[in-house]
């Protein structure tokens, strides 16, 4: 089994994404900008687990991460990305439209502070909210089983 911690939308609340961390006790965090510093330093208080991530439009001086990313956690392929190169404030069908043609299983985004969950055939887009405020996600991958969660401190 593998606990995944989805964040997003930290600007600069360094605290309250540490607080989530030590709450969930997650095996990998997976995080989808606009507070990449957060999660770097995150990262450094806790290595023990895996980090995904990507910068956002507020992440203007980062120069190592991208802004989009594939990966495969236990069978499942994600693609990750903040949100603002698919207008996703406006409307999900671009982001939909990419998750579709890279084949992955889940899209995960952030930009609009907004938690949301859709299934769209075998696509499922996931956004945890802004973890600015408190909220975020938790994915349970377990035997090619994934469950998915919007949680609040």
């Amino acid at each position: 089994m593998k606990r995944i911690l989805v964040l997003s939308d930290s600007h600069s609340y360094f605290d309250k994404a540490l607080k989530i961390f030590e709450k969930e006790k997650p095996d990998i965090v997976i995080a989808a900008g606009d507070g990449i510093g957060d999660i770097d330093d995150l990262s450094y208080v806790h290595p023990e687990a895996t980090y995904y991530m990507v910068k956002g439009n507020c992440d203007f001086f980062e120069r190592s991460h991208s802004e989009e990313n594939i990966f495969e956690i236990e069978g499942k392929k994600f693609f990750l990305t903040h949100g603002h190169l698919y207008d996703v404030k406006r409307s999900l069908s671009s982001i939909k439209e990419i998750g579709k043609k890279l084949n992955v299983s889940i899209v995960v985004f952030g930009h609009t502070h907004k938690p949301y969950i859709e299934k769209d055939g075998d696509i499922i887009l996931f956004n945890p909210g802004a973890a600015e405020d408190g909220r975020y996600g938790v994915i349970i991958l377990e035997n090619g089983n994934m469950q998915l969660f919007h949680k609040q401190l």
